[in-house]
C-alpha cells in the first residue's frame, strides 16, 4: 500500500518552518495594502520587497511587525491605521479571536472576495502559466452556511477530548468551535450534540492522541427539507478502537439526525461502526466529494458541455471520483476509460454503471490506479482518446501525465478539460503542455470567504499541431 503523507509529517514539517521563522528577527513598519496575494494574504512593499500580511485588504494601512525570507517578507498587523474601504466586520467570532484558519477573507466584503479570487487565477496563469487569458465574472449566490462538510480536530486532554479547529498561524494549537457561519447549521449543530458523547468518560475513543471528526451531509441541502437531512460521522485516526460500537450506539440514541458512523484507521482500512439501514455504504459515504453542492453542480453541467462541445467517441475521465461524469458521457453513447486511484471511488463507479443497465455499463471502463500508471492502457498507436477530463487533487497531474498529453501517440485528441481547485498547480501544468492552446477558462466560486476557487480549463490542439 503507498503511503500517504500523514499528520505527523505535516506536523513536522509545519513545527520545522515555524522554528525557521522564530530565528529571524522581527522589523517593523507602516504598509500600505495594494494586493492581494494568491494565498488571500494582503501584500504591501518595504524597500521594494514585497510583505504579506494575513488579515488586511488592499488600502489598509497598518503597522507591521515582518520578518524578512530570501526574497519577500512575512508579517502580522500591530495596528490598523487605516481601513480600507473593503473591508466589513466579520461574521464569525472565532475569525478575528481565534485566527481560524478555515477562512482568510471574512475581512473584506464579497464582491471584493470575487474579484480578488478571480485575479488570483488570472496573475497565476500569466506568471507560472505563461498563459494570458481572459476570464468572465465570478459569480455567487450563497455567501454563507454553503458547506456540506465539516472536519474537526480531536485532542485528548487530561478532562476528555476537546475539539475544534487550527488557528491560521498555529497547527500546534485547536481552539474549541463553537460556531461556524461557512458550514450548514446541521453540521454545527450536530458537533455541538457530539460533545456530550466526547465527554462520556464511560466511552472510549480510538487509540490516539489525536483524531479527525468528519461531518457530512449525506444529501445535497438545497434538494430537501432540512427536517428530512442526515449526517454521517466518520472518525479518522487510531489502531484500535475496542468500544466503537457502543460509542455509535450512543450517537445515533442521543443525536437523532445522525445516520451512520464510520472509523477509517491509521492504515486506512474503513469500518462501519454502525448505521442504520438506509444509510450510504462506504463507497458513497467515504468517497470524495464537493463540499459546495449548488455550485458543484454548476460546476458539472459546465464540464460535460465542455466535453461535449468536441463530439467525442472516446473520453478518458481522468480522477473520475465516483463516476458521475463517467455514467452520463456513458448514457450518452460515449466510450469512456474511468481512471480513479482511490478503490472506493472506483467501487462506487462500477456500481453507478452496473446499475444504469448492461447498455450503459458495456461503454465504460474503470480502472483503478493511479493517472500515471494508467497511461499505457489509455491509447494506442491505432486508437487514442478525443477528449481527456482531468480533475486532480491540489497537487495537480504528475508530470508524466502531461508528458503523455505531449506524446506523439496522442496527437489524435482533440481536447482537454483541466478542473482544479489550485490555481498554481493549475499553471504549472499547463507550462508542461505547449501544444495545447486555451479555449476558456471560468472560475467557480466553490468556496467563499477563503482564497480558494474551482477552475475549469479547456484546451484545444494547437494550431499546427493536429493530426494530420
Amino acid at each position: 500500500m503507498r503511503r500517504r503523507p500523514g499528520r505527523q509529517d505535516h506536523h513536522r514539517e509545519h513545527q520545522r518552518g515555524r522554528r525557521e521563522r522564530a530565528a529571524l528577527p522581527e522589523h517593523t513598519a507602516v504598509l500600505t495594502i495594494d494586493s492581494f496575494a494568491a494565498g488571500g494574504e494582503g501584500v504591501g512593499r518595504v524597500d521594494g520587497m514585497a510583505v504579506f500580511v494575513p488579515r488586511t485588504a488592499p488600502g489598509d494601512v497598518a503597522q507591521v511587525a515582518y520578518t524578512r525570507h530570501a526574497r519577500h517578507g512575512r508579517g502580522r498587523v500591530l495596528q490598523l491605521l487605516e481601513r480600507s474601504a473593503h473591508r466589513v466586520d466579520a461574521r464569525c467570532g472565532h475569525y478575528e479571536t481565534d485566527r481560524c484558519g478555515a477562512c482568510q477573507l471574512q475581512h473584506v466584503n464579497a464582491d471584493t472576495q470575487r474579484q480578488a479570487r478571480q485575479q488570483m487565477v488570472q496573475e497565476t496563469l500569466r506568471r507560472v502559466g505563461r498563459r494570458e487569458v481572459a476570464l468572465p465574472p465570478i459569480t455567487s449566490d450563497l455567501e454563507w452556511h454553503y458547506r456540506g462538510r465539516l472536519t474537526l480536530v480531536l485532542l485528548r486532554r487530561s478532562g476528555g477530548w476537546i475539539g475544534g479547529l487550527h488557528p491560521h498561524d498555529d497547527a500546534r494549537r485547536v481552539f474549541a468551535l463553537q460556531q461556524c457561519e461557512i458550514a450548514h447549521p446541521l453540521l454545527v449543530e450536530t458537533w455541538h450534540a457530539l460533545r456530550a458523547v466526547l465527554t462520556d468518560r464511560s466511552l472510549t475513543m480510538p487509540d490516539a492522541d489525536s483524531l479527525r471528526l468528519g461531518l457530512r451531509l449525506d444529501t445535497d441541502a438545497t434538494l430537501v427539507a432540512d427536517a428530512d437531512l442526515k449526517v454521517t460521522v466518520v472518525l479518522q485516526g487510531g489502531t484500535q478502537w475496542p468500544d466503537r460500537e457502543r460509542w455509535s450506539a450512543a450517537v445515533l440514541r442521543r443525536v437523532p439526525q445522525v445516520r451512520a458512523v464510520w472509523w477509517e484507521a491509521e492504515d486506512g482500512t474503513r469500518d462501519a461502526a454502525l448505521q442504520e439501514g438506509d444509510a450510504p455504504e462506504a463507497s458513497e459515504a467515504l468517497a470524495f466529494a464537493q463540499v459546495n453542492a449548488r455550485v458543484a453542480d454548476a460546476l458539472r453541467e459546465h464540464v460535460y458541455a465542455a466535453v461535449t462541445q468536441f463530439a467525442p467517441q472516446r473520453v478518458v475521465d481522468g480522477y473520475s471520483g465516483t463516476g458521475l461524469l463517467t455514467e452520463r458521457l456513458a448514457r450518452a453513447g460515449r466510450e469512456v476509460i474511468a481512471v480513479e486511484a482511490d478503490a472506493m471511488g472506483a467501487r462506487r463507479t462500477e456500481e453507478r454503471l452496473r446499475a444504469a443497465g448492461e447498455a450503459v455499463a458495456g461503454r465504460a471502463q474503470v480502472v483503478c490506479d493511479l493517472m500515471e500508471r494508467a497511461i499505457p492502457g489509455l491509447a494506442t498507436d491505432v486508437q487514442a482518446p478525443d477528449v481527456v477530463v482531468l480533475n486532480p487533487p491540489r497537487r495537480g497531474v504528475d508530470a508524466r501525465v502531461t508528458a503523455w498529453l505531449e506524446d506523439e501517440i496522442m496527437r489524435p485528441a482533440r481536447g482537454v478539460v483541466y478542473v482544479s481547485c489550485d490555481p498554481a498547480t493549475l499553471a504549472r501544468d499547463l507550462s508542461r503542455m505547449p501544444s495545447w492552446d486555451i479555449v476558456s477558462v471560468h472560475c467557480f466560486d466553490m468556496f467563499p470567504q477563503t482564497a480558494h476557487v474551482e477552475t475549469v480549463c479547456v484546451l484545444q490542439r494547437s494550431q499546427g499541431r493536429e493530426a494530420a
